[in-house]
């Protein structure tokens, strides 16, 4: 199971999302995806090689690393640096395995094997519109969905990913689609252009390449989209001690089941989610973006089965968020 969209649980209890809003707002994001490819080509792709041979396309990895080996540290690590397109630090993570191809080829496949299961799993296409099949020791993970994804896991064991053991990824382009619903604008495979795969091992902190923090005002945190008085009534929100946010913050509340949560912080750093003294979740932040991190909540009782965690409705549970290494504010919001 996917982590719950907030988003659309917040949507389908307010009832105001109209058709006509989804559809503009997915062109605009088509749009938004189109320019942004563009720009990063233009800063990334000198460094961006394809070799093919006999029709067999060749991995490439970082200097000293085969793709099976487990990723040494850099010395001076770059977070600028690229490899195929793709950065070779992102999400918290450093690239260990990367395949590209050239169009009309639709076929990449990259077999490496995990240090850990900490798996970032990454595609990009020249082409925003080509549709992608991404499948793990022939097991599909997605199928049809657009180019350029990012899949940060957890549940990488569900497709038989093992430490220490060889997994295979491959990335398939089965087409195009429209620009809109409407088929005004259609869209063909084109001729030439370039698409890759790329996998990447969450690293510590103190190997990761950290941005410095900006010199003003971080970005604020603010609620999910929708989540007003109403669509958020009975929501559990915990935020940081204003005067201390590197302080743990301990809180008991009245069980409801929970959806999703959604972990944010302004800084660089960690948080420790535990719930009556069981770790569930550990929130990673790489930069200053103050974007979301999550995870599925306790319905169909699959706490019950991952972490040993029998909650019931009116309950008393304690709830206990541990910052590691953060400086700014931070909040964790239980959907219910």
């Amino acid at each position: 199971m996917n982590l719950t969209d907030l988003t659309q649980v917040l949507d389908e209890r307010s009832g105001e999302a109209a058709a006509q809003d989804r559809h503009d707002e997915r062109l605009r994001g088509v749009r938004a995806k189109v320019i942004a490819r563009r720009r990063r080509r233009v800063a990334t792709w000198t460094t961006c090689a394809v070799v093919a041979l006999g029709g067999v396309v060749a991995a490439a990895v970082l200097p000293g690393l085969r793709p099976d080996a487990t990723p040494a540290p850099a010395d001076s690590p770059s977070p600028g640096r690229t490899i195929e397109g793709f950065p070779e630090y992102a999400n918290g993570a450093r690239l260990v395995a990367v395949k590209s191809a050239a169009l009309p080829q639709r076929r990449v496949e990259v077999t490496f094997v995990p240090s850990t299961l900490d798996l970032v799993v990454s595609t990009r296409c020249d082409y925003p519109l080509l549709q992608e099949q991404l499948s793990i020791n022939g097991h599909d993970l997605s199928s049809h969905g657009d180019c350029g994804t990012v899949q940060l896991g957890p549940g990488w064991d569900e497709y038989g990913v093992a430490v220490g053991k060889p997994a295979t990824f491959v990335l398939t382009i089965t087409g195009t689609r429209p620009l809109d619903q409407s088929g005004e604008i259609r869209t063909q495979v084109p001729a030439s252009g370039t698409f890759g795969l790329a996998i990447s091992e969450r690293t510590s902190l103190d190997q990761y390449p950290l941005p410095s923090r900006p010199s003003g005002a971080l970005v604020p945190l603010t609620l999910p989209a929708g989540c007003t008085e109403v669509p958020c009534q009975g929501f559990v929100i915990i935020r940081s001690d204003p005067a201390d946010p590197s302080r743990p913050v301990r809180q008991t509340v009245t069980w409801k089941t929970t959806h999703s949560i959604v972990m944010a912080a302004q800084t660089t750093g960690l948080l420790h989610l535990r719930v009556n003294g069981t770790e569930i979740k550990t929130g990673r932040w790489w930069d200053y973006a103050g974007n979301p991190d999550g995870m599925y909540g306790d319905e169909d009782s699959r706490w019950k089965r991952d972490f040993g965690l029998d909650l019931r409705p009116g309950d008393p549970v304690t709830i206990e968020i541990v910052p590691e290494r953060v400086t700014g504010a931070w909040q964790v919001i239980f959907a219910t």
